[in-house]
């Protein structure tokens, strides 16, 4: 892992809405809780980051549809006080890569919740269908958002947000013929 530097809660937060804002999945989720917080995706589009009032909505939002600062739904057991840092991950960190404890993507993966194990996957299971579909747009140069992972210690890096564009990575790195340890 090649760190980048300190981020904040802030960016975090900025960061998962801006993956979910267009998502297929949590689009009408964010749009409903932007309604009910009376706001509009301006405050994920054109974002000030140093502005504390919308850092607050923000972090209200992410509560609204995901749990997050209420101890719920995905954010559920989730620590309160949490550092946070930009890294890039390097090949033996997406080997050792987990999805968040979620039903379907440890199906998904075999059990295993590796994502390496989830891309081997990704053209036999309908739920690979998507993270192709990403790993295709990729090799086609779209850009898309940071991943959030999380790591407690020593421990594993898991997946927080960006299943679908992980495992479309994973899948990427796959097919120019480098392999993935299934074994932790």
């Amino acid at each position: 892992m090649i760190e980048c530097g300190a981020a904040t809660e802030s960016d975090m937060v900025l960061a998962f809405l801006r993956a979910e804002v267009d998502s297929p999945r949590f689009k009408q989720l964010v749009q409903n809780c932007l309604l009910t917080l009376k706001h509009d995706r301006l405050l994920i589009d054109n974002a000030d980051a140093a502005d504390v009032q919308q850092n607050d909505v923000r972090k209200a939002l992410l509560g609204c549809y995901r749990g997050y600062g209420r101890d719920a739904y995905l954010f559920r057991g989730f620590p309160q006080n949490v550092t946070w840092r930009r890294v890039v991950l390097q090949a033996a960190d997406l080997q050792a890569l987990l999805y968040a404890k979620e039903p379907s993507w440890i199906a998904f993966s075999g059990g295993t919740r590796l994502i390496c194990a989830g891309a081997k996957n990704a053209a036999v299971s309908p739920t690979g269908a998507g993270a192709l579909a990403v790993a295709k747009a990729i090799l086609e140069g779209a850009q898309f958002p940071e991943l959030i992972v999380a790591e407690a210690g020593e421990g594993p890096l898991v997946l927080v947000e960006g299943h679908t564009r992980a495992t479309a990575q994973v899948n990427r790195y796959l097919r120019i013929g480098a392999k993935c340890s299934l074994s932790r």
